[in-house]
């Protein structure tokens, strides 16, 4: 059993010595036994695609036949480093997104041909694989052993994983599918966000109906807005017929008026009426109902790091309920409420305890949709958003109690 962080590097030679450049990729055939069938060799930043036949053993050295052929990357194959090293993969078998940090290659001989083979037979996804790309793996070993911890390899066989950010959007489950409707649809759809649309939709046809409808509902406003744009409105109808609706008015309201009135065509008449009456209530502002009293933080703030910053600069609010996390691209990726960064040791990070179930809305959201939202899920406070996942504001509980007395109140 080799390792691709074994080879990576290693100085290819012919069978007569001519050193021809260092291995700098493997390729393998994206099947149930994908085979190693050509590898990238770099020479002085000219990288050169050799067929896998000519590899007579993997060794100290690469070395390969003195008369080699040169070839390209062709249909359903992909690269090691490129394709797979890094990336998340789902386990399968226990039904979790994990991340492959280093390769495993099985070789042997072919008993027809006496051919040298290689086959890609798993990924280590553990502590050693880092260890072993960081070439610190055999020290860290004896460090943790005389420390009385022994570390022990955590790998998945090729069979019980699915890679997830595949070239050419090529996704293929490999066995057990139905072990994914066991997974959160929230972490699917958190990690599908990960790779493309047109993966997302070929991911989509492996679920359960059902199922795919949860995740489709926990993807991101952008991705469900570029799903609905493609789909038919007759298929679009469909999976909005199962989806709540406030989910669906965000939808709506996301994609062109054309579109919307497509499908609506094809919606149940009961919810087709609900949301008709909700849409002919978008002009109804809440903007002059936004409140610019919220906090923004960065993943790596710490919890003492976020009491500081609330100490100094939210004296003069008149109500604070939540921390709001954002990304470098100051999207909105998180939130915390007070009770629970409190509790927090000071040293913690925010991004190991914020919720990324977010519930949100738009300033296009009618307000009644507003109201629903935060009655729905009890919120103290709801962010308002635009298109790129920036906070425009927050629209505060106390900010619409003049609608719910209104309606509830005689």
């Amino acid at each position: 059993m080799l390792y691709f962080s074994e080879l990576d590097r290693k100085r290819v030679i012919t069978n007569d010595g001519i050193f021809i450049g260092y291995l700098d990729d493997i390729i393998f055939l994206l099947d149930s036994k994908p085979r190693v069938t050509k590898i990238v060799v770099n020479l002085n930043g000219v990288k050169t695609i050799i067929d896998a036949d000519a590899i007579h053993k993997f060794n100290s050295v690469v070395r390969i036949a003195k008369f080699y052929t040169q070839s390209e990357l062709a249909e359903n194959e992909l690269y090691v480093k490129r394709n797979l090293l890094d990336k998340q993969v789902i386990d399968i078998s226990g039904n979790k997104i994990v991340r492959a940090n280093d390769v495993i290659i099985h070789e042997q001989i072919n008993l027809s041909s006496h051919n040298y083979e290689c086959y890609i037979s798993g990924v280590d996804i553990g502590l050693l694989g880092i260890l072993r790309r960081l070439q610190i793996e055999n020290i860290m070993t004896r460090i943790t052993h005389l420390a009385g911890i022994r570390l022990v390899s955590n790998v998945l066989s090729w069979a019980d994983i699915q890679p997830l950010d595949l070239v050419r959007g090529s996704i293929r489950v490999k066995k057990e599918e139905t072990k994914l409707q066991n997974m959160r649809p929230e972490d699917l759809a958190d990690h599908l966000e990960q790779t493309n649309e047109q993966n997302i939709k070929k991911f989509l046809r492996l679920l359960d109906k059902d199922f795919a409808t949860e995740v489709i509902s926990n993807l991101n406003i952008n991705y469900q807005r570029d799903l609905f744009r493609t789909w038919n409105a007759e298929k679009a109808a469909e999976i909005m017929n199962k989806m709540d609706t406030d989910i669906v008015m965000d939808i709506l309201l996301a994609i062109s008026k054309r579109k919307r009135e497509e499908i609506l065509k094809f919606i149940e008449p009961k919810k087709k009426t609900t949301l008709q009456t909700l849409l002919s209530l978008t002009r109804t502002p809440i903007t002059k109902r936004l409140s610019s009293e919220y906090l923004i933080v960065e993943p790596t703030e710490t919890q003492t790091d976020i009491i500081y910053k609330m100490r100094k600069n939210t004296a003069e609010y008149t109500s604070l309920d939540y921390v709001y996390v954002v990304n470098q691209k100051k999207q909105l990726i998180g939130v915390c409420n007070l009770h629970e960064l409190l509790i927090q040791d000071g040293s913690t990070p925010i991004y190991k305890f914020m919720s990324q179930n977010l519930i949100e809305a738009h300033l296009k959201t009618p307000l009644e949709m507003v109201v629903h939202k935060m009655v729905k899920y009890r919120l103290h406070a709801l962010p308002i958003i635009d298109s790129n996942r920036h906070i425009i504001g927050v629209i505060p509980f106390d900010s619409i109690s003049d609608i719910i007395e209104s309606k509830f109140l005689v």
